[in-house]
């Protein structure tokens, strides 16, 4: 074993039909580590909740070590966001304007459902 692994590494199984997917290091003892699988076989970001144990042997033969992969949520992504909670935010407030804010909060909210 060349390194020990440390919660928040991240792994990349490297065999079976899940080759390519990435796990990050949950939990670790003296006799197996814990992985969160947190993508699919592209990379894209995946929250499963899918759990695996794996032997410290087994690690270092299955899984290589891998970077935390990108955030799901990409700048137009947050930008869309901004526009739904704005419209809400203003749609609700007193002297707000019911009409600007729906649209603003409709127009990001569809935005956002295009994107994912």
């Amino acid at each position: 074993m060349t390194d020990e692994p440390a919660v928040y590494d991240h792994y990349r199984l490297s065999d079976g039909a899940d080759a390519g997917a990435v796990f990050r290091v949950v939990g670790v003892d003296d006799e197996r580590v814990t992985l969160l699988r947190v993508t699919d076989t592209e990379g894209n970001r995946e929250a499963t909740g899918e759990l695996r144990h794996v032997a410290h042997d087994r690690l270092d033969r299955a899984f290589t070590p891998a970077d935390n992969p990108d955030p799901r949520f990409e700048t137009p992504d947050y930008l869309a966001a901004l526009l739904l909670v704005g419209g809400v935010a203003l749609a609700v407030h007193p002297a707000g304007d019911r009409l600007g804010g729906a649209i603003l909060a409709v127009g990001g909210g569809y935005l956002l459902w295009r994107r994912h």
